[in-house]
């Protein structure tokens, strides 16, 4: 199984030539978003930066929002959520969790993140062995809830996500300091892409920064 970053949240994974995108993102602004023929397309909320569908090639399955879903080999679990802060409440707003199970390993996907998860949510989730999330910012789910998140699921690896498409060469060992202090990792790497299976995966957490293809 291969898992790409295409920039924001969006991600591809590809199982036996079946391709899942998470969020794909608008470009009206110009951003490039490199869409490969997807199968599958999940969207965790209403926002264009999450839900362009429109820009993904080929003639995907569109899922947005909580529920059980089966196409292919793959099943998918969403969790429906808040997207709005417990400091800015907004009733009606829904992020949805997706929990992606593929080749014998659980995907988690937490969207747009931005309250405290129940003991019933983390349950739904179960206990994937990938994780995607944002790199905590001051826009983003704050670090100590994200804590909260890693040390319920206990990933083996965590691909942090964020609106910030490049890492400079300058900044990637504060970066990769700052990663490991705030999500708990042993080890920070980055590389073009993911190639992982139920029997490599790493003995102790890992933190991988995708580069955008």
């Amino acid at each position: 199984m291969e898992i790409n970053w295409l920039g924001h949240s969006s991600i591809s994974i590809n199982s036996r030539d079946i391709i899942l995108i998470t969020d794909p993102f608008d470009t009206s602004d110009g951003e490039f978003f490199n869409s490969p023929n997807a199968n599958i397309v999940t969207v965790s909320n209403n926002d264009l930066k999450h839900s362009s569908t429109s820009g993904v090639k080929g003639s995907p399955k569109i899922i947005s929002g909580p529920g059980e879903y089966e196409i292919k080999h793959f099943y998918i679990t969403g969790i429906g959520t808040g997207t709005q802060s417990e400091d800015n409440p907004q009733n009606g707003v829904l992020n949805t969790i997706y929990s992606i199970r593929v080749e014998g390993l659980v995907i988690c996907h937490i969207g747009n993140l931005k309250q405290k998860l129940t003991p019933t949510q983390f349950d739904q989730i179960g206990k994937p062995q990938i994780l995607i999330l944002p790199i905590p910012d001051e826009t983003s789910f704050n670090s100590s809830n994200l804590q909260e998140v890693i040390t319920s699921l206990q990933p083996r690896i965590i691909i942090p996500v964020t609106t910030n498409d490049y890492i400079a060469p300058e900044d990637a060992g504060t970066t990769k300091e700052a990663l490991i202090s705030e999500l708990g990792g042993s080890d920070v790497q980055s590389q073009n892409r993911l190639n992982v299976t139920e029997t490599n995966l790493p003995p102790e957490r890992k933190i991988i920064l995708l580069n955008k293809i």
